[in-house]
């Protein structure tokens, strides 16, 4: 059964342009072939058609579980997240895990981690000198706060194998030969000790007692609809799922923020005015022109019907988050930054995915925003920023995420008078103190 056309190149190269030229490929190939149009990356076991018309993403979200799969489309995520993952889990056992997942994240529960947020934004803020490496400094900052929620404390050694971990795929070469060589060999088995090594840390913790209030405290007590506890290995995927999705994708977007922001000193003069309805507008924008994950993939398992094409079995149909985003028919001026627009009334529908849809709709996007929210507004009180050059940042691909290719640099000008650590809400006891969040992870 033919596909929508796409680049003629082999897969590898394919791969190579999705790792090192991600936005510019998925560009190209919307000129060139319209849409849908398909590429076959090295990394993904089927061909990929790519959507971004919201009616068809609609109807892809909504699709049930025997015509279109969703853990299927992430399975190169397998090694690191484990078996159990909710992003790998599909239909009954998927809802199954989510419904364990869900309450530390919504309503009250994630309320009351809206002071630790600021306290820990406000430690960071301390030790900024010119000129700040946001991506790096965003990483050490969310990886604290998703510790903080997950396990009820800092933990420097877990805050080391993760980083150790995830910064193995960050290098370009080294991502593009883990994505073409899917063996345990070279960069894969370097890969795959970290892990183990990230897996012995995290045992331990699950075996200790944790503290009440914590992610891992919410997952003991839990009862699977049969009565059954989750099983350590069920515990483990979701824990480092959490530990790296909780923290990775929000640092990528809090960069791109600054980066932003420091190109329109006039939007952050507004967020500092304490305008809350712009900051969410602020955070929309940023999510919308620069999106941290660029596809939400399902599987056909049938027979599927999609801009005039009927698709076999066993095909990724892609709804593009990128591309989405950047419609002309569906944002005027869809390169510009304008938060204003977020404020100017209802979105067509399925017109803004940053976090997915339908039943696989990220968990995390709550507590996300509301992250992305509290540390803005806490950079807003206390710097005027500025870029370390003219020229914007490229996005680059760091794993999965898209992220500033040169690490979000910007100039940090502090303000006259501003708040600093010790004016704000502690969120431990006075006897306790925070971590260093300044140290960088070892490795």
């Amino acid at each position: 059964m033919p596909l929508p056309p796409g680049p003629p190149e082999p897969a590898a190269l394919q791969m190579y342009e999705w790792v090192a030229r991600p936005t510019a490929l998925l560009r190209r190939c919307q000129a060139r072939y319209g849409e849908p149009f398909t590429l076959k990356i090295a990394w993904s076991d089927a061909p990929m058609v790519f959507i971004s018309d919201p009616a068809e993403i609609k109807r892809v979200f909504a699709a049930p579980q025997d015509v279109l799969r969703g853990g299927e489309s992430s399975s190169v995520l397998e090694p690191f997240a484990g078996p159990h993952s909710i992003l790998l889990l599909h239909g009954a056992e998927h809802l199954r895990q989510r419904k364990l997942m869900l309450p530390p994240f919504h309503g009250q529960a994630l309320a009351r981690w809206r002071d630790t947020i600021a306290a820990l934004a406000h430690q960071e803020l301390d030790g900024w000198t010119q000129p700040v490496h946001s991506l790096e400094r965003m990483q050490a900052l969310t990886l604290e706060v998703i510790l903080r929620v997950v396990f009820g404390a800092g933990d420097p050694e877990l805050r080391d194998a993760i980083r150790r971990t995830l910064d193995m795929t960050t290098s370009m070469p080294r991502l593009v030969a883990m994505s073409l060589v899917q063996k345990p060999v070279g960069p894969w088995k370097a890969f795959m000790r970290a892990v183990e090594r990230l897996d012995t840390v995290i045992y331990e913790r699950i075996d200790a007692q944790a503290d009440d209030g914590s992610v891992l405290a919410v997952l003991r007590s839990a009862r699977h609809e049969d009565g059954s506890p989750p099983t350590r290995e069920e515990m483990r995927d979701q824990l480092v799922t959490l530990l790296a999705a909780g923290h990775e994708t929000t640092a990528g977007a809090l960069a791109w923020s600054l980066e932003r922001l420091s190109r329109h000193p006039e939007v952050l003069a507004r967020v500092r005015a304490g305008d809350d309805e712009y900051l969410d507008a602020v955070v929309k924008e940023v999510l919308r022109v620069r999106p941290v994950l660029s596809i939400v993939a399902r599987k056909t398992l049938v027979e599927y019907e999609v801009g005039g094409w009927t698709l076999p079995p066993g095909v990724h149909v892609t709804p593009c988050i990128y591309l989405t985003h950047r419609r002309p028919d569906l944002w005027e001026e869809p390169t510009a930054f304008r938060p204003e627009r977020f404020l100017a009334g209802a979105l067509e529908p399925y017109a803004f995915i940053p976090f997915g849809g339908g039943t696989r709709r990220c968990l995390g996007a709550a507590f996300a925003t509301l992250e992305m929210r509290e540390v803005l507004r806490a950079v807003a009180q206390r710097f005027a920023l500025a870029p370390d050059r003219a020229q914007g940042e490229r996005m680059r691909r760091r794993s999965i995420t898209l992220t500033p290719a040169r690490g979000g640099y910007v100039v940090p000008e502090p303000l006259a008078s501003s708040p600093r650590h010790a004016d704000v809400l502690s969120p431990q006891p006075p006897d306790r103190e925070l971590p260093d969040l300044q140290s960088r992870a070892a490795g």
